[in-house]
């Protein structure tokens, strides 16, 4: 028994350390989108008044960031349980047992749509043969972000379900965590 609390206590801890890791790297990579972005849309509007050089191949690179910068950032949300979404009942309900009941159908339900998102955002990571006009980068760089995020959001919806699911069998043996 000692040696199965050992073992899940090392299981959790590895995964606490890879959570972490990719939420720093989650964050860094929007960081970097961001920062890039601001700097390629100023000098585009600095560039159109003092015309030093062409920028033609801005809209590609600024569309790829903003699209990593959306999907990612979505994950990071998602992560942190701060993404967009109506608490009115769920507040009601607070931490009672109907609310954990709430939380699961409401998770299992954005699961089903990340699972299609996922699925159709690696159809379209697969399929696409074509490459940008200027820069001829692959497109699948700009869909790649659709599987990945979706990947990572569906890893913590699932994280979520189980939290709730611990929560009410520890209420069912008797335990009431807060």
């Amino acid at each position: 028994m000692e040696c199965e609390a050992v073992a899940v206590n090392r299981v959790r801890g590895s995964l606490s350390n890879l959570d972490r890791t990719l939420a720093f790297g989650m964050r860094t990579l929007c960081i970097v989108c961001i920062v890039l972005l601001l700097v390629l849309l100023t000098g585009n509007v600095l560039f159109r008044f003092v015309p030093i050089m062409s920028m033609g191949w801005y809209d590609e690179i600024v569309e790829m960031l903003f699209a990593w910068l959306v999907f990612i950032g979505a994950a990071v949300l998602w992560r942190e349980n701060s993404h967009f979404r109506v608490e009115w009942l769920s507040s009601k309900l607070g931490n009672r047992t109907a609310g954990h009941i709430l939380g699961i159908i409401v998770e299992s339900i954005s699961l089903f749509f990340l699972a299609v998102m996922t699925h159709q955002g690696l159809r379209l990571t697969l399929l696409a043969n074509d490459w940008t006009p200027i820069l001829k980068l692959p497109k699948r760089l700009l869909y790649l972000d659709i599987p990945i995020a979706g990947s990572l959001m569906i890893a913590y919806g699932i994280r979520n379900i189980v939290q709730h699911i611990l929560v009410l069998k520890a209420r069912s043996a008797g335990y009431h965590p807060k």
